[in-house]
């Protein structure tokens, strides 16, 4: 049993422009299931709960519920969880979270949006 101290959270949770769209796209079961898995395990301690992912998408993490994948990105340094990517896991399929992430990625978007996440957070703590 973890104690207390363990379950608080540690990191911050910020999201990509179309990771918050793909939120949006979710039904309400499945977002109140990611808002759970979002504050009692990746916000606590994002390594642990995570999967690092292999190429094309080394340096990010999944983390797996129901038939979905979280796809996101730790920044220990500065207490930052970005969540770049939430779907459904569909092998082959173009809908696929990871093929729709590596197309968002290869046009340059995602390095974009994940830079604007990290400068939301260095103005706030200034």
């Amino acid at each position: 049993m973890k104690c207390l101290a363990e379950t608080k959270p540690h990191y911050e949770i910020k999201f990509t422009k179309d990771a918050r769209a793909d939120v949006g796209g979710l039904d309400g079961s499945v977002k109140l299931s990611l808002r759970k898995v979002l504050e009692k395990k990746i916000a606590v301690n994002p390594n642990d709960y995570g999967t690092p992912l292999r190429a094309p998408l080394v340096h990010f993490h999944k983390h797996e519920f129901a038939d979905h994948r979280i796809v996101y990105r730790i920044y220990s340094e500065m207490n930052l969880v970005v969540v770049c990517a939430v779907g459904p896991r569909k092998r082959g399929d173009a809908s696929d979270v990871y093929a729709q992430l590596e197309k968002v990625r290869d046009s340059g978007r995602l390095a974009a949006q994940i830079l604007a996440a990290l400068e939301l957070v260095k103005t706030k703590s200034k």
